[in-house]
């Protein structure tokens, strides 16, 4: 899965370079807009269902109380009904919505697209959620990576038809490329589940009523608290560019200068920050059921086990890569969008971004010890604290666009240190401190290496290799948090075969 997560998120980046090189500055702006829409409608069409459905089918396979595929089709049921909620609420607000929030006329068409993507989204997620309480990681990984090559290959061909009509339509294409990436994710999950299980076996039962409401309430109860987290902090983030566009016009910027510094932040600085997390990712879809299971059979040692080699698997590789863009900030933004539009948000932002990769983590552990309510007060406090600080920050002429980036930055730590204190209420963590300092010596020694390879004048991109197999080398040698253990373990586990 993490082989696998690691091409989608090359993938995804070549995806967003295209993008960047084909629309310009001004059709990445439209383009960032919208994002933020597009996040929020995602965290309510999938409405939890992967949290829900992956526990569920983990639990229910350990207490057997129902058959797995009612909870599939209860969860279903349910998808349809808030998918036709969510498309008719986004036909009559799209007008309004980019009118007089998001600032620019040129959001409208873009948004309507998204009404395709709602119920695919909706039930992807949901497929999901089934084969990850199976603990099937592949075919959710595989499908992931179908979807990235029909979104890029639709993206390029719709930019280049649409764009000689308008930037507008060219932005159109791209929200399209998502739902057709969608579908064949779609259709390669269903294919793959009726070969290990024909239809008739896996839709129909003679002796079980498979619409339960009850059913249906222990989806919701599970699904709306796992909801919660992402939907206040997808709000937040739909708010993030209106009160940003509102605070930087109240000190002077027009409306274009605003939508291209947005999109510089978010379609380039927060991209490439944002390139490890498929890591964090890869390592908490399977931490979920796993954990799940191990809280229903009371294993406390079992929790804090793949708690603690999840933690630190996302340390090593965070640590590794904002070494790298701290060192080669101009270098990698030009690799990768053909700009260096966002490097000076990227090189004081990137230091302070590493305790991001633990968070994913953090948060599917508390999903699955079941304190999902308390993590949603974390999330709220810091999505408010987010959108307070951009717009004091933004509208002093002294910070002006930066204050955005501190925002993130403090929502990031906030979030990140309460779960962690929530989570140590309830599991046992515990510290090497071995470990930890070989890790702290191991980045200094890295950055050391990397400042003598620019002292000397080496390519970037050489130094970049030598720098990543150096500090792989010497996690192996020195067996840096028994490393060896752990490499042995990812590439040698039974569910690997």
């Amino acid at each position: 899965m993490m082989i696998v997560g690691m091409i989608v998120k090359i993938l995804g980046l070549l995806n967003r370079m295209l993008i960047s090189r084909l629309l310009t500055d001004e059709g990445v702006g439209i383009y960032q807009m919208v994002m933020p829409t597009y996040l929020l409608l995602i965290t309510l069409a999938q409405l939890g269902f992967p949290v829900a459905i992956s526990k569920l089918i983990s639990e229910n396979n350990i207490y057997h109380k129902h058959q797995n595929r009612a909870i599939v089709l209860n969860a279903v049921k349910i998808s349809i009904i808030n998918s036709a909620i969510l498309i008719n609420i986004l036909i009559f607000s799209a007008k309004f919505l980019a009118v007089n929030l998001l600032n620019d006329e040129r959001t409208f068409l873009p948004l309507l697209a998204l009404t395709i993507f709602i119920p695919l989204v909706s039930f992807t997620s949901i497929l999901r959620g089934y084969l990850q309480g199976y603990k099937n990681m592949s075919i959710p990984s595989i499908a992931q990576l179908i979807e990235q090559v029909f979104r890029i290959t639709s993206c390029v061909i719709l930019i280049i038809i649409l764009l000689p009509i308008s930037v507008e339509l060219a932005v159109v294409g791209i929200i399209i490329s998502l739902s057709i990436g969608e579908l064949s994710s779609v259709i390669y999950m269903l294919y793959k589940i009726k070969n290990k299980r024909p239809w008739n076996t896996f839709l129909f039962s003679r002796d079980e009523r498979i619409i339960d409401d009850n059913l249906t309430k222990d989806i919701l109860s599970i699904s709306i608290p796992s909801t919660g987290s992402r939907l206040i902090g997808s709000i937040a983030h739909f708010f993030e560019p209106i009160i940003f566009s509102i605070a930087l016009m109240s000190i002077g910027y027009s409306n274009l200068e605003v939508t291209n510094i947005y999109g510089q932040i978010t379609g380039y600085t927060l991209t490439l920050l944002l390139v490890p997390s498929f890591f964090s990712f890869a390592l908490s879809q399977p931490l979920l059921p796993i954990i799940a299971e191990a809280y229903a059979e009371r294993n406390h040692t079992k929790i804090s086990h793949y708690f603690n080699l999840s933690i630190f698997l996302s340390f090593i590789i965070g640590l590794l890569f904002t070494i790298i863009v701290s060192l080669y900030p101009n270098d990698l933004m030009k690799l990768f969008f053909n700009t260096t539009e966002g490097t000076r948000f990227l090189i004081y932002m990137a230091p302070l971004f590493i305790i991001f990769y633990f968070q994913q983590p953090i948060s599917s552990t508390l999903h699955a010890l079941n304190k999902t309510k308390h993590a949603v007060i974390s999330t709220f406090i810091g999505s408010a604290l987010k959108l307070l600080l951009i717009y004091t920050l933004t509208s002093r002429e002294n910070i002006n666009v930066h204050g955005l980036n501190i925002a993130i930055i403090a929502n990031v730590y906030f979030v990140t240190l309460y779960d962690y204190y929530l989570l140590t209420k309830n599991i046992k963590i515990n510290y090497n401190f071995r470990t930890i300092v070989q890790c702290i010596l191991l980045g200094i020694f890295t950055v050391i290496l990397g400042l003598i390879f620019k002292k000397v004048s080496l390519p970037y991109y050489i130094s970049i290799l030598v720098l990543t197999i150096v500090y792989l080398f010497i996690l192996q040698v020195l067996n840096i948090g028994d490393f060896q253990k752990i490499r042995g373990q990812l590439f040698n586990h039974p569910h690997n075969k």
